[in-house]
């Protein structure tokens, strides 16, 4: 598993928890909502019907002082007295939560019922003179069945109250108990993932790039025989890999290196340099031979003192010439374009870097009496390149132009804008454009071939390295020429972010 799918597990697992954790926290404290509204109802049914209770029975005191004192205001402060009971009486069946707690409603109503009824009877019959029917009725109805019985199914409608405010406190406690489970478990799997997050970044990352950074530090000390662990499958094992192939590369160059400055050189370099092996041998390895062989022929053309006729001579001379023009091409590789074409990214000001290789030619344009335009569109602003690479580039095509141009006149422009037609994403877009000799497409295509000497051209590099300097930023270079019409080089470079 790599490094992303590890960590992309390791987050998601550490999300779940959370998740799981914030929705049992959630869960928990919409229980206990719901459990504190359940019991404020029930407490608020009991009071209402103690509230019913006691209006009652102040309403039974009323009637009481109607039979003992004969008080002629009793049935007025009897009535008064109850004009609020069936208010209470329906706020208390809303509260009503299931069919048992509604059959209370219909019992206690109907025991109130009964009582206020047979109450009422009484305060007829006191008024109607017949003061011995309604002692009876007090005695017989009011006193033993409907006075009890209204106590009694009050009396059990508060204690029912209560039986559920135990329920649902026990419910309560079941609920917390369950969210402090879930959450101590969700905790110790937090740490858990936590603690495994930090080993593993500690053992399969923190670990292997230490490693790494003492490898380069080793390699800085000159030290190329360090090797990293390549049996790992993921991204760290591929950086792995490749530092071991870039060691491998090292070590073989440096033993190229080693040979060519102790091996004998073959007495004919031109031979040397068009085998196939060499073609593409390192420029620094091309260098030192080239320097051996010169050594090599200057001490016989000392020693020999021009034995065997001037003409011999004069072709180790020529041979002595040539050889000498091949070792400048190459130093001017070396010195001019650097080996190897490592890119050294930075954000640059285009716009000040084409006007400081204008300048580099000023006076060859003054010389030359050479008309040149730069054009730069307002889009054109910083881009992230190789600063001096790009400069060593576009100076060899402007060198390119100027070789076209006669020795006297000439127009050669540079233009600069950001195409966003062409690409998915804009492209900084450089033309160089000069209307000298011009040249033929196979000889522009011969140019961006490998260097080879032949007996009569001399190996052109520059060309060829511009374009690889371009490819290496992930531009591209293009060349339109035509003989006595001029030449455009459209260079193309991606912007980068920086």
């Amino acid at each position: 598993m790599n490094l992303r799918k590890k960590l992309f597990t390791l987050f998601g697992s550490l999300s779940l928890l959370a998740l799981a954790s914030g929705g049992v926290t959630g869960w928990a404290i919409a229980q206990w909502g719901n459990s504190e509204d359940k019991l404020q109802e029930h407490y608020h049914r009991s009071l209402l019907v103690l509230d019913v209770k006691s209006k009652t029975f102040r309403a039974v005191k009323e009637l009481l002082d109607e039979i003992v004192e004969e008080d002629e205001h009793a049935r007025e402060d009897f009535e008064e007295v109850l004009a609020p009971v069936e208010g209470l009486l329906r706020r208390w069946e809303d509260l009503a939560h299931n069919e048992s707690e509604r059959r209370q409603v219909h019992e206690v109503r109907d025991a109130y019922g009964n009582l206020v009824r047979d109450a009422r009877a009484i305060f007829d019959l006191m008024a109607a003179g017949q003061k011995e029917a309604a002692i009876d009725l007090i005695e017989n109805d009011l006193e033993e069945i409907n006075f009890p019985t209204f106590e009694r199914v009050t009396v059990e409608a508060v204690e029912s109250d209560l039986r559920n405010r135990e329920i649902i406190l026990a419910e309560t406690r079941r609920t917390r108990q369950t969210a402090q489970f879930v959450l101590m478990i969700s905790a110790f799997g937090i740490l858990s993932l936590v603690l495994l997050l930090a080993a593993y970044l500690s053992a399969d990352l923190f670990t292997p790039l230490k490693e790494t950074e003492s490898a380069l530090n080793g390699v800085t000390r000159g030290d190329f025989k360090l090797r990293l662990d390549e049996e790992r499958t993921d991204e760290l094992g591929a950086i792995n890999r490749a530092f071991n192939r870039m060691m491998e590369s090292i070590l073989n160059r440096e033993h190229m290196m080693e040979l060519a400055s102790e091996k004998i050189i073959p007495n004919d370099i031109q031979g040397l340099l068009d085998k196939p092996d060499w073609n593409d041998a390192p420029s620094r390895l091309t260098l030192h031979t080239l320097v051996s062989q010169l050594r090599s022929q200057v001490s016989q053309l000392s020693k020999d003192d021009v034995q065997g006729g001037d003409t011999v001579a004069v072709i180790q001379k020529n041979t002595l010439l040539e050889q000498v023009d091949t070792l400048l091409q190459v130093v001017m590789r070396v010195t001019e374009f650097g080996f190897p074409l490592d890119l050294n990214l930075a954000l640059t000001d285009i716009r000040a870097l084409l006007h400081e290789i204008l300048l580099r030619f000023h006076d060859e344009f003054i010389n030359r009496n050479i008309s040149f335009e730069l054009c730069l569109t307002p889009q054109v602003d910083n881009a992230v390149v190789d600063r001096l690479k790009l400069r060593e580039a576009l100076g060899e095509l402007i060198r390119n132009a100027l070789a076209a141009l006669p020795e006297k006149g000439g127009h050669l422009g540079i233009r600069a804008t950001l195409d966003t037609q062409t690409a998915k994403s804009p492209e900084l877009l450089i033309e160089v454009a000069d209307d000298g000799t011009g040249i033929e497409r196979p000889l522009i295509e011969r140019a961006m071939a490998n260097a080879k000497k032949s007996s009569n051209q001399r190996p052109n590099v520059g060309l060829k390295l511009t374009k690889a300097i371009i490819e290496q930023h992930g531009g591209s270079l293009n060349i339109n020429s035509a003989p006595s019409v001029g030449t455009m080089v459209q260079v193309r470079l991606p912007c980068r972010q920086a």
